[in-house]
């Protein structure tokens, strides 16, 4: 109980800090404004007298009185100029603005003496820099509390304590419903009065008070807040009055706003708004209804929109805009009744005042620029989006989609009449696809089931459009893009608008050609998409060259050409079976290449990266890129074409970008080009492992050493490649397929263990061994070869994992030989032991050849590593385990060999001593 008192006292203290501390400020105000007046008056005294403004280090010390041995040194004393002994020059005063204190003390000089050098200060006569005082400190800190947070927290107490005053009344029923609201408006009444009262105030005694925290500001939005929480709780709780009423008081108090803001400054307004906008979260209704939210947010948007156009207050146009159309989408999300409408109302009401009062040169808003404008061109999309969110929540209906089509005509109208708001016909292409992507078709006619195919699955209902209506929709707003596009490409006066128009035509006509195919076909073959796809290419290419005679500049000639070329590879993708879209996008981005090398239109490289990424986003959705239907012949099946077709696209991409710069187009494509290739063995390793399911979970030791395998070969071709051609990106990308490899070859010692899986290994010599262990251990080795000295961590780790797993193999296939393809720990003879040890010895012999051949210290390490660890088995195994004659050759063998290696590291390094005392050869 004494936890909830203290939380209780603690929550009513902030409210209280806030009014004591706007007592204090208005009690100490007159005081203030007294001693500005006296400083005022003071330095009016000084600038009369011709002193001008003395300075604190000055003021503090009296100038020497004449005939003093310190007056000729002081520079206020006019006498100074007058004493000075026979024979010596009196330095001059200093000049300079700052200077207050008397010259450095030096020798006199005698008339007719060289001028002697002043010997500057050390640095620890130098002058301190001035500290702030403590006292000074405490004022800053206490303006900063005092006058600035308890305002700021004041007013949101008071703002709330308005809204929440109506919620109380509502919870506890104190009074009836027509009283709480009178008081809730009269309570803003007095904050909007004293609001106002303060602001005259303080205008008549000439006090503006912190810009940070305005007294009067902060009292009016309060009382907007309050008003605004009263008149929704007026309508949405107590239905006292009507919509249209609501309607009419809502927008009075949006206006009053407009006209508060324009006295208080920006700060109000953006606090009023956000207030505002909060109301509905605030006072909650066990019967919510959407239109009166939607009526709140239009009169409080159209208020805000109203301020920042009259003031030029472009972050509250912001936010005016975001809360508009994040309140159209969170009407849906909460799923209010009546939302759909409500939302659509909302997005056409947002785009009218973006057009009325945000766009330049438009209706009244502000003077056009030169370049795009943000805040016309975001309205505009919001309010397509909102209208987009709407039909698709109501399942495309005749009504959500009529105020959609609204929606995108009004806004391809604005970017017509407007070219600083051409980016919206951008929000226009990118939208209009996704009604095509949900549109639901009705059930067949006389027939009371849906449809078969593509269309299966769609529920009878009144709110489906028959197929004729989704025809017309795609035709006619493909149609009215590409007339808008080339029309507005030739008449636009700006480079951007011409731009915008031609790449917001092209890309809305290939995005509904794309939908609409995957609607009514589900990315199967058909020629009729084919044929329209082929249609839209050549006209695409006509309005390229068109384009190109009206504008030599080539940027709107770039954007249309780039749309042909994407739109022929969607016929070819269309008319072809399987993933042939993914074949089709890359050779559409080869042939952007093409044109590039051919046209210098600006931006189609970076158009053939794009479509490059488009394709590596597509095979992460779908890796098999043509489902389960891949064959079964091994190497040979859909996979080589899915992925190798796309790999040598990007290889002749990077080699026809590359004639001409070697830019960040150029390299996706040849990182592109690496990939595809690294993914293209990947798959079909797993085809060959899994040829029913590629993407299978489990991975046993010939899948796995066959890809640590490959990745290895692969990385060495790249370290070669980046030697010969001097690429940088295809050294790091072999570091990268060099560590997958690294980590796959760890894996067969991990995982896929003969010894843990039991499993087959197939026969005596070419077995799952070979391709697991004795493959990645050379390409380690080589790898380790083609890695520069520089990077010796590198090399220690190829050579020290190019060991282990040739240890690991002529373990196993020591294991092998003797226990058949099936290996188990547990059936291990001792003669299979004994040969564990002399295999041992083998190997590390074989790593000493190599060292002294290659003249390898690393690989004599190596060796000796070897060596040791067969010591230590022979010590701590065979002599308890082993018996009789075994026993006797297993030390036999492993002393034979120490001693053979002993005498060869004598030599070598009897001959390396020779070499090193040996003469120079003479010249």
């Amino acid at each position: 109980m004494d936890e909830l008192v203290w939380l209780v006292l603690l929550v009513l203290a902030f409210p209280v800090m806030a009014i004591v501390a706007l007592v204090l400020s208005l009690k100490h105000r007159g005081r203030i404004r007294s001693l500005e007046e006296k400083v005022a008056q003071l330095d009016q005294r000084l600038q009369a007298a011709g002193l001008g403004q003395i300075p604190p280090s000055e003021a503090l010390v009296p100038p020497s009185p004449p005939g003093s041995p310190l007056a000729r040194f002081d520079p206020r004393n006019a006498a100074s100029e007058a004493v000075s002994a026979p024979g010596e020059a009196v330095p001059p005063p200093p000049d300079g603005p700052g200077t207050t204190g008397a010259p450095p003390l030096v020798p006199a000089q005698v008339a007719g003496e060289a001028p002697r050098p002043t010997v500057p200060e050390p640095a620890w006569m130098q002058p301190r820099p001035p500290t702030v005082p403590l006292r000074e400190r405490f004022a800053g800190f206490e303006e900063r509390l005092g006058a600035r947070w308890a305002v700021w927290v004041g007013g949101i107490a008071l703002a709330l304590g308005g809204v929440f005053l109506v919620r109380y009344a509502v919870e506890q029923d104190l009074i009836g419903p027509l009283a709480r609201v009178v008081l809730g408006l009269l309570l803003a009444a007095l904050l909007l009065g004293a609001g106002e009262w303060l602001r005259r105030v303080d205008r008549k005694d000439g006090f503006a008070g912190l810009p940070a925290a305005h007294v009067p500001s902060v009292l009016t939005a309060a009382g907007t807040m309050t008003a605004f929480g009263s008149l929704y709780a007026a309508y949405e709780l107590y239905h006292l009055i009507a919509p249209g009423a609501a309607f009419v008081l809502l927008a009075l108090t949006g206006i009053a706003t407009v006209f508060a803001a324009l006295l208080h400054g920006p700060a109000l307004a953006v606090l009023g708004f956000a207030g505002a906008a909060a109301t509905p979260l605030l006072v909650t209704s066990s019967d919510p209804n959407a239109y009166g939210v939607a009526i709140l947010i239009i009169a409080v948007g159209a208020s805000a929109l109203a301020v920042a156009r009259l003031k030029r207050w472009r972050l509250l146009a912001l936010l005016a805009v975001a809360g508009m159309a994040g309140w159209g989408l969170a009407l849906l999300a909460f799923e209010v009744p009546q939302a759909t409408p409500a939302s659509g109302l909302i997005g056409l009401v947002l785009l009218a005042l973006t057009a009325a009062l945000l766009t330049p040169g438009h209706l009244w808003g502000p003077p056009p620029g030169r370049r795009p404008d943000l805040v016309s061109s975001l309205g505009a999309a919001g309010a397509v989006l909102v209208a987009l969110a709407a039909a698709v929540h109501g399942g495309v209906a005749f009504g959500p989609l009529a105020a959609y089509v609204a929606a995108a005509l009004g806004a391809l109208a604005l970017a017509w009449r407007a070219p600083a708001a051409t980016l919206a016909a951008l929000a226009v292409a990118l939208t209009a696809p996704v009604i095509l992507g949900v549109w639901d078709f009705p059930p067949d006619p006389g027939s009371a089931v849906a449809p078969a195919g593509p269309v299966a699955g769609s529920v009878p209902g009144p709110s489906h459009l028959p197929l004729g209506h989704f025809i017309a929709f795609g035709f006619a707003l493909a149609g009215v893009q590409l007339a808008l596009g080339l029309l507005g490409a030739r008449r636009a006066g700006r480079a951007f608008a011409s731009i915008g128009w031609a790449g917001a035509s092209s890309l809305g006509a290939v995005l509904l050609l794309v939908a609409a195919y995957e609607r009514l076909t589900d990315f199967e073959k058909s020629v009729p998409f084919a044929a329209l796809g082929l249609l839209l290419a050549l006209v695409l290419a006509f309005w390229a060259e068109s384009a190109q005679r009206a504008r030599p500049s080539g940027a709107p000639a770039a954007a249309f050409a780039a749309g042909s070329v994407v739109s022929l590879a969607l016929a070819l993708a269309f008319a072809l079976e399987k993933g042939w879209l993914t074949v089709g996008l890359a050779l559409a981005a080869l042939a952007v290449a093409w044109v590039a090398t051919k046209r210098t239109l600006p931006g189609l490289r970076q158009l053939s990266a794009g479509l490059g990424l488009l394709v590596a986003a597509h095979v992460g959705a779908d890796p098999t890129i043509a489902g389960d239907q891949l064959g079964t012949t091994p190497i040979f099946n859909w996979l080589l074409w899915g992925y190798g077709v796309p790999a040598a696209a990007f290889a002749a991409s990077a080699h026809l970008l590359g004639r001409t710069a070697d830019d960040w187009p150029r390299r996706v494509h040849e990182g592109l080009a690496l990939l595809f290739a690294v993914l293209l063995a990947a798959l079909e390793v797993f085809h060959l492992a899994h040829p029913d399911q590629i993407l299978a979970e489990r991975s046993g030791l010939f899948e796995t050493g066959l890809l640590a395998s490959i990745y290895g070969a692969y990385a060495v071709g790249l370290l070669w490649l980046a030697e010969v051609r001097a690429r940088p990106l295809y050294g790091l990308f072999a570091r990268l397929v060099g560590a997958l490899a690294a980590l796959f070859a760890v894996g067969t010692l991990i995982g896929p263990n003969p010894f843990a899986t039991k499993a087959s290994v197939g026969g005596p010599v070419f077995n799952d061994l070979l391709t697991a262990y004795a493959l990645p251990a050379i390409l380690a080795l080589l790898f380790a070869a083609r890695v520069p000295a520089s990077e010796r961590p590198t090399r220690l780790i190829a050579r020290g994992l190019a060991v282990v797993l040739g240890l690991a193999y002529v373990t196993f296939e020591v294991s092998r030989l003797f226990q058949g393809p099936v290996l188990d720990p547990a059936a291990i003879s001792s003669a299979e032991w004994y040969a564990y040890s002399a295999a041992w010895l083998g190997f590390g012999i074989l790593l000493l050849a190599l060292g002294l051949w290659r003249r390898s210290r690393t690989l004599r390490l190596a060796s000796a590593a070897v060596m040791v660890v067969t010591v230590l088995k022979v010590f701590l195994s065979d002599m308890s385990d082993l018996e009789g004659a075994l026993r006797a050759f297993s030390f036999i063998g492993l002393g034979l060999v120490l001693v053979a290696m002993g005498w060869l590291y004598q030599r070598l390094l009897a001959r390396d001593a020779g070499a090193r005392k040996a003469p120079p050869p003479a010249p």
